[in-house]
Parts: C-alpha cells; structure tokens; sequence
C-alpha cells in the first residue's frame, strides 16, 4: 500500500502570537493539492478549474482567499479586511473579483445585508423608517425596515456607506471540503485547532485506494443523499401530509434502492428511518411502512412492528418478530422483540430509596455522590464516558489500525467503520486481540502513550489519567476484562445508557450507580446496561429519591 499525507506538516502556534504570514494560504493550498491529487480523476471541468484558479493566484491572492474562506456567513464587509499578510487589500480584492471566486456588492437579501450594519448605522441610512422604533432593540428596527423598504432601495441606500462581497462558486468549495475531509462538516479551522494543540490527531496511514469515493458515481451518490436529507429537514419533524405527499413520494423514489457501497447504504437507510419516524409521528404510517420496509438499518424493523401493532396486523408483527430474534442487528433490537410478545415488565434492579428532605437538589447526581462517599472513597459522573474510555485504551490499535479505506483523512478521531457490523471482523489478523494477556498493563501503557490524543470514543476531559487511574486501582482486571466484552458485544448501542456515578471505596471495591430523581425512570438502554453489568457479576445498582411528604 502506497502512503501519503494529505495535510500540511503540525505548525505549533501560539494562542498569543500571529501563525506565520503563509499559513492560512499554506492550509487552503494543502487541500486543493490533495484533492488535485487524490480525486482529480473524478473532477470536472468546472470543478477542476475552480483549484487551479485558485493554485495561479499571486501570494496575496492566495492568502486573502484563505482569510475569506475562513470567515463565517454568507456576507463579508469590505471595511472588515485588515491582514498583516495582504499589504494591500484593494489590488488583491480585484484580482479575486477577476478569477471569478469572489463577487463585489452582490444581490442578497436584504436582511442578510442589514446584519452587516451596526445600531448606530440603521439609525443613520433609515432613521424615517424606523422612527417610531428609534429605541428599539435592532432586531426590531431590521423587522421594521423589512416590512416598509422594498430590498432594491434598501440595498442601494446601503451600499452607499457600506460595500460587501461574497464568495463566488462556494459549490465547489463545498466539494473540495468533502473529498478532503470525507464529511460536509468540517473546515480550514481544523488545521489551525491541531496547530493550537487544541487536538492532537494519531497518525494513520492514507493511500490512494483509502479515498471515500472510488468513482464519479459513489460521489454523485453521496451529495444525492446529502440533498436529500437537507429536504427531509426543510419538511421538519412533523411534515403536513395534505402538502408534503407528492414531495415525500418522490424522496421515496430516490431513496429506494439498495447500494453496493456499505457506506453509501448506511447513509441511504439513515436517511429513510428520519423520514419514516417523522411520517410516523403525524400519523402517515403507510409512507412511514415504505420507509422503514426500504431500510437495511434499526431500528427499522422494531419501528415497522410497532406500526403494525397499532394497525391490528398481528401476523406482521409476529413474522417480523421472528426474523429480528433469528437475526438481531442490536442488541437493543433484540430485546425489543423478546418483551413484545408480552406485556413489558421491566426485570427488578438492585435499588435504594432515598428521601429527599427539601427541593430537589440542582444536580441530583452530586447529591447522590455526596452521600455515598460520606464515609469515604471517590467518585464522578462519567455516564458512559467510562466504558468507553476503557474500551478505547484496550482497542486503540484496532481503531487506528491501517485497514483499507477505514482512513480518508489525517484529521479523524476514528476509523469510518468503527460503528460497523463488521468492524472486528475486517480487523482480525491485523490486530492482538487485548484481551489476551494482562489488560490493565495494556490499558496502562496505552494511557501514558496516547494521551491527549483525540479518539472519537475517549473524552480526555472527562476522563483525565489521574480518574483513569483511580478507576484500573479499584477494580479487578477480570471486572475490566467483563465491562470490555459487554462493550465489544455491542459496540454501538453501549455508546449510552451506562450508569451516572462510578465510585471507587478502596482496592476491589466499588461500584455503579445509576440515579433517579422524583418521576424519573428507568429508560431501555440503561436498563440493558445493568442487566448486562448484573449478568457479568459487576456491582450496580439504582438510587432512586423520592420527595418528603
């Protein structure tokens, strides 16, 4: 396999010093090289042209674009352009205006426009306008305006105190974005928060074969999808029927077919289950059936028995039922339909009962702390930030291990399958299991190593070394080695619902504690986690307050 990198070397910046006066170019070019590099065979001619454009820029061309890009909205004011690294922004701004990537005073909506402007300059460009509201607050005085100024003459009236620009074929930065950092997310400030020391990424190995999209057609795919969830969002949670039909047919449509590409399909059944849920809550369940029966993901099965229960088609539920206990994707899943044949009585859990003396306190979870390490021992609230954590210590080489297109960029806390049925499978003969030999050594070694070091799983915040440590002093490796399994078992659904409190009294012993406020209840992931920390012989238990009468 051949290895690359695809971002700029780590420059230490310092939080009170200015970064070198190429930097930011330096940034903007290291991603237009490596998409030229790595996906320049899936561009097009526009697109293509839109990097090299940006590659033949003079040197402050080059750096006053990257400055621009960095910036947030879609309107920039000109007066706001002031870089020690452009001596002369003027010359610059025309050379952008004439590479087509940046558009001087272009037509926006006039709100848009109005944001650019402070108080004191909505007073003076439309103080007739406002003049019953000159002591209103200014998103009162922008309504105002709005309802009383067609947007040409308030546009015009604007320009004439204050020009603004916008950048140009923002499409096709948008797109660079994506094939060099694989998600729609992310941006040129992640190179400055590693460069800061804000995160420290572990090295990966990336090649040509690693790249998120193998042809033209996987990529039109993804921004199809994308689309497409961007629709189902504008249609909200609760989609009107009596206007949203035709649309909701014809996403339908688009979404009906199954995907060779893993990822792709994960994303299109993703997709399907938000449109189905949100069908289900207005009570569309014929569109939501359609959804969920084109879904290769839960919880779309579990979602189609409930629907059919509410329908009276018991046959459906039951052949439902029977498939998912034959082959269950997730636990959770699982255990749904083992109670639907009967009413759900929730199994007991290990519980004391606490009355609360007076209000309920601002942080139940404290006060449960507070009592429990009265007379002595330490405790936190971590919720599943344990697990996890002591996962990601024992798995750490599995996650970052060097498996074909498991890496797209330098920039990822974790491999895209990690959340994937097949994730251990693609990695066996490739990694030490870490559950053979001692694990505390290993989770030990592997803290002193990596610390610091972002993994999507691992909250160093939250879980500093020190807790890390008090918690591999307090319980035994085989309660470690069982808390690794449950969560190897189901690496996805253990992702919540873990106890509140972890509480350390001295060597081997300890426990978790899940607490309960007054009305508050058990919910279904919690209750999975004890009866699976119950069943490997983990101490836990319930706390549970009630009010005084």
């Amino acid at each position: 396999m051949s290895r690359e990198t695809h971002h700029t070397p780590t420059r230490h910046l310092h939080p009170r010093q200015p970064p070198p006066a190429h930097y930011y170019a330096d940034n903007l070019l290291a991603l237009v090289d490596t998409v030229h590099r790595r996906y320049g065979d899936l561009l097009v001619g526009d697109e293509r042209a839109f990097g090299e454009r940006i590659l033949s820029l003079s040197v402050p061309g080059k750096r006053l674009l990257a400055r621009l890009i960095a910036r947030k909205g879609p309107l920039i004011r000109d007066d706001s352009l002031a870089y020690r690294e452009v001596d002369d922004v003027e010359a610059t701004l025309a050379e952008l205006e004439a590479a087509t990537l940046v558009q001087r005073c272009p037509p926006a909506p006039l709100d848009a426009v109005l944001k650019l402007l402070t108080r004191a300059e909505i007073g003076y460009l439309f103080a007739w306008d406002i003049r019953d509201v000159a002591k209103a607050g200014k998103a009162v005085q922008v309504a105002r305006i709005l309802a009383s100024s067609p947007g040409c003459l308030g546009r015009w009236r604007i320009k004439r105190a204050v020009a603004w620009l916008a950048l140009r074929q923002v499409e096709h930065l948008d797109l660079y974005r994506l094939l060099f950092f694989g998600d729609l997310h992310q941006d040129l400030t992640t190179f400055v928060m590693r460069d800061l020391g804000v995160f420290r990424y572990e090295p990966v190995v990336l090649s040509r074969k690693t790249r998120l999209f193998s042809d033209r057609a996987a990529l039109a795919r993804f921004l199809e999808l994308a689309a497409a969830q961007e629709e189902i969002a504008a249609l909200g949670e609760r989609p009107d029927a009596s206007t949203c039909h035709a649309k909701v047919a014809e996403l339908l449509a688009r979404l009906w077919c199954p995907m060779d590409n893993r990822m792709l399909e994960r994303r299109r059944s993703r997709t399907l289950n938000r449109l189905g849920r949100n069908l289900e809550r207005v009570g569309d369940f014929d569109a939501a059936l359609s959804c969920y029966g084109r879904s290769t993901l839960a919880p779309a099965r579990e979602r189609r028995m409930r629907i059919l229960h509410r329908l009276g088609d018991e046959d459906g539920v039951e052949s439902l039922r029977t498939a998912i206990l034959a082959q269950p994707q997730t636990i959770l899943e699982a255990d749904f339909a083992a109670r639907f044949a009967r009413p759900f009585r929730r199994p007991p859990a290990p519980m004391v009962e606490r009355t609360l003396g007076g209000a309920v306190p601002a942080s139940i979870e404290a006060h449960a702390l507070a009592l429990l390490t009265t007379s002595g021992g330490i405790g936190w609230h971590l919720e599943n930030h344990l697990p996890m954590a002591v996962f990601a210590l024992a798995y750490w080489s599995w996650m970052f291990a060097p498996v074909e297109g498991a890496f797209v960029n330098a920039f990822q806390t974790g491999p895209v399958d990690l959340f994937w049925p097949d994730f251990f499978v693609s990695r066996e003969g490739v990694c030490e299991d870490p559950l053979h030999g001692a694990l505390k050594s290993r989770l030990r070694s592997t803290m002193q190593a990596k610390a610091g070091t972002a993994n999507r799983l691992f909250s160093w915040q939250r879980c500093p070394p020190t807790v890390i440590e008090a918690v591999l002093e307090a319980i035994p490796e085989a309660d470690l080695r069982a808390l690794v399994e449950i969560v190897h078992d189901d690496l996805d659904g253990r992702r919540s619902g873990f106890p509140d409190l972890t509480v350390v009294y001295a060597p081997g012993r300890y426990e978790f504690v899940e607490v309960k406020g007054p009305n508050d209840q058990l919910q279904i992931h919690q209750r999975l986690w004890i009866q699976a920390l119950q069943g490997r012989g983990l101490p836990v238990r319930v706390m549970r307050f009630r009010t005084g009468k």
